[in-house]
């Protein structure tokens, strides 16, 4: 969606929180790495990605004033997949489906590195 003057204040919301959700999602960057990394909490980071938040919906009134909505489209530029970027993914996967997460490997739960035995087998 463009971002202008048509659009309504949800609208911009909405579409701002998608924008910014897919940004952390090609950092590779959970909710929590963007909190640590920011210094903002994680409920604040959940809201503007839902399109929720006070912060967000104040920025756009402004912008709305000053008759700037179009400069939101620069800040946060839609991401559209290069035709390359599509084939390699479809290549390795079979087809190509965006991101909707972010997975981080968890450490210290391996169980290889520690051999769980049943209480029977000792």
């Amino acid at each position: 969606m463009r971002i202008d003057n048509l659009s309504t204040d949800k609208q911009i919301l909405k579409e701002l929180g998608e924008r910014i959700k897919t940004a952390r999602i090609r950092a590779k960057l959970t909710q929590a790495d963007l909190c640590n990394e920011s210094g903002v909490g994680k409920s604040t980071v959940e809201r503007v990605e839902q399109g929720e938040s006070i912060q967000l919906l104040n920025l756009v009134k402004i912008m709305r004033s000053l008759n700037m909505l179009s400069q939101l489209d620069a800040l946060f530029p839609v991401y559209e997949i290069s035709p390359m970027e599509y084939l390699k993914l479809s290549e390795k996967k079979g087809s190509y489906t965006p991101a909707k997460r972010v997975y981080k490997k968890r450490t210290g739960s391996d169980l290889s590195e520690t051999q769980f035995i049943w209480g029977e087998d000792k």
